[in-house]
């Protein structure tokens, strides 16, 4: 009996000491991750010009060679890799080649005479050779395989050797990163990346996203029938139906007809039926005689409640489903004035809010009101064409924020008591939010729920700062900045004289008194170190590199040398006799183009 324990007890420590080193493996992969730990080299000072293609910076091309003369230009990817090569002679070649964008198969390439006016357009491939040549249309890329020309308002398609798939097309429109295209020639065509037709005939209609990310697609049919379609194997799944909501889980409830009856149903992300969520029939059979159903108030087989309207009296209101009992919202004029406009507020079946509202023109005065079906309950109720809603937000705790129809903001708590009113919009950080009208970005005032006050005001207007993974509400007063993390919690406040920050990926920068600030925003430390004299931290053009990664680039002008060290300050490379000409961040491969000066040649350095 006593050693059957002892196997236990040391079965369990061995289990113990497995979770444990599990979990040291996954915090070791996420600080990895998330942090800079190499600086490589990738071409050496005998470039005359290094560059980023474009803005997003997803590729650099670098000119070896002589300005005036014989010219080798590399495009090169954020792993290293030279994805095209080709060479110029400007000694013969009248026009510039300059690249204007590149996949990893081909390069566009605008055409310039030397005062930069664009004479037309050529397609390169990865072993420079031109493919095609365009001087009275623009090229833009769509992916690997594939680019497209426009002019005159219709579009071409060409595959990245040069060969014209689809012409005269009228509309172009990308899906799921451009893997999937619709266009119109003769009829609606939808293709996948390689050019093949997936479905004709067909028009996307919404495309669900979760973090910038394609999850599925609806796409509806020329007898305006809808269906889920998979973008993973670009095929269309399950049944039609004739209507749909999305909801914040990114699942459908879709309206389907079934020998004439009208049901309801659940799909998940991946348009797979979970459950039948309610149909009128087993409604009905709840409602007593005298009621007619409003059908859109109809969403769930756990609401407590639902909207009906009341024949003998001529009035709309809300039935209680267990007790039978009516509450009269409002009266319509007349026995034929029977019309309500319904919107869906909600963002998933366990919190649903309705909108619904009577005009003039079936009731004695203009009335809207939000309508929770699952207690049964008036949110809240506005009277009068000039309180007309345009926008509702609604936090956890019952506050909410109206926008009204003249574009003022006013803010309720729960019981419906008006606790501020402003032009501009409000926010409450602090509560999460289950109705959003999306407006709440920029130019707000912040309410604190747990100091029962506005963080500030008209005069110190709070902006939303989307430049991290992390959002942060950031505003000023005569003294200070203040920063809010998205849950209302005061990140930070530094003194005027002191800010100047610049927020990365998951890091915030703040430069003061020859001291670095880094504020790590996956675990809330914060790390300060000194500058020496003649450091900084800008570029070239005096912009401050974002620390993306928890990275700082460092550089002397007094001596000339560069230092990149991650957020605790410790140096990962040091570069001598260079300047920094610009650091660039790609988010997608989570690397950093790291482009310097060494005399009048440059050298490239990515970051991982």
């Amino acid at each position: 009996m006593k050693k059957i324990l002892k196997n236990g007890v040391v079965q369990i420590c061995f289990a113990l000491v497995a979770i444990a080193a599990l979990i040291i493996l996954c915090v070791f992969s996420k600080t990895e991750k998330d942090l800079i730990t190499r600086v490589s080299k990738v071409l050496w000072a005998k470039y005359y010009k290094i560059e980023c293609i474009n803005t997003e910076c997803k590729y650099v091309v670098a000119y070896k060679g002589e300005e005036a003369g014989k010219t080798t230009v590399k495009i090169i990817n954020t792993n290293g890799k030279t994805v095209v090569k080709y060479t110029v002679d400007y000694s013969v070649d009248k026009l510039k080649k300059v690249p204007v964008n590149a996949t990893s198969k081909y390069a566009i390439l605008a055409l310039k005479d030397d005062k930069d006016y664009t004479h037309g357009y050529s397609v390169v491939n990865s072993r420079g050779k031109e493919v095609l040549r365009e001087e009275e249309k623009t090229l833009y890329t769509i992916t690997d395989k594939y680019f497209y020309s426009k002019t005159d308002e219709l579009y071409t398609i060409y595959d990245y050797k040069g060969n014209e798939l689809f012409k005269d097309v009228k509309e172009l429109t990308f899906y799921n990163d451009k893997k999937i295209i619709t266009f119109v020639n003769d009829g609606l065509n939808i293709i996948d990346e390689n050019s093949n037709r997936i479905l004709d005939d067909y028009e996307i209609v919404e495309d669900v996203k979760e973090d910038n990310k394609t999850l599925y697609l609806i796409v509806r049919d020329k007898a305006d029938t809808y269906y889920y379609f998979d973008v993973k194997d670009n095929k269309i799944v399950g049944d039609s139906f004739y209507a749909y909501v999305i909801m914040s889980d990114n699942r459908l409830l879709v309206t389907r007809k079934s020998n004439n009856e009208i049901k309801k149903y659940v799909l998940d992300a991946n348009g797979k039926e979970k459950e039948e969520i309610s149909s009128k029939s087993k409604i009905t059979e709840k409602i007593k005689e005298g009621y007619e159903i409003v059908e859109d108030s109809i969403l769930s087989a756990d609401q407590k409640g639902i909207l009906v309207r009341n024949i003998s009296e001529n009035s709309l209101g809300t039935y209680e489903l267990k007790t039978g009992k009516y509450e009269e919202i409002f009266k319509f004029k007349d026995a034929s004035s029977k019309e309500v406009n319904i919107y869906n507020l909600y963002k998933n079946l366990e919190t649903a809010r309705l909108e619904v509202g009577c005009s003039r023109t079936y009731c004695d005065e203009e009335t809207i009101l939000v309508y929770d079906p699952f207690e049964n309950k008036i949110m809240f109720k506005v009277i009068g064409s000039e309180k007309e809603i345009r926008n509702y937000r609604e936090y956890k705790n019952g506050y909410k924020v109206i926008t009204y129809k003249d574009k003022t903001y006013a803010l309720y708590d729960d019981e419906g008591n008006l606790l501020l009113k402003s032009i501009n919009n409000i926010v409450v950080p602090d509560q999460k939010v289950l109705v959003d009208d999306k407006g709440s970005e920029s130019s707000v005032i912040l309410y604190s729920t747990k100091e029962k006050k506005p963080l500030n005001d008209d005069n110190t207007l709070a902006l939303l700062d989307k430049s991290s993974d992390y959002k942060l509400y950031r505003y000023f007063d005569d003294e200070k900045m203040y920063l809010f993390d998205k849950d209302g919690k005061k990140f930070k406040e530094i003194p005027i004289a002191e800010s100047s920050v610049i927020a990365g990926d998951k890091y915030i920068l703040n430069q003061a008194n020859k001291k670095v600030t880094v504020y790590n925003l996956i675990d809330n430390s914060e790390n300060t170190f000194k500058l020496n004299d003649g450091d900084s931290l800008s570029d070239e053009n005096s912009a401050i590199i974002a620390p993306n990664k928890g990275m700082i680039v460092i550089t002397n002008k007094n001596d000339e040398n560069i230092r990149v060290l991650n957020y605790k300050g410790k140096t990962i490379k040091k570069l001598k006799n260079s300047t920094v000409k610009s650091v660039n961040f790609d988010k997608e491969s989570n690397k950093a183009f790291l482009i310097t000066k060494t005399g009048k040649t440059y050298e490239l350095y990515i970051i991982k």
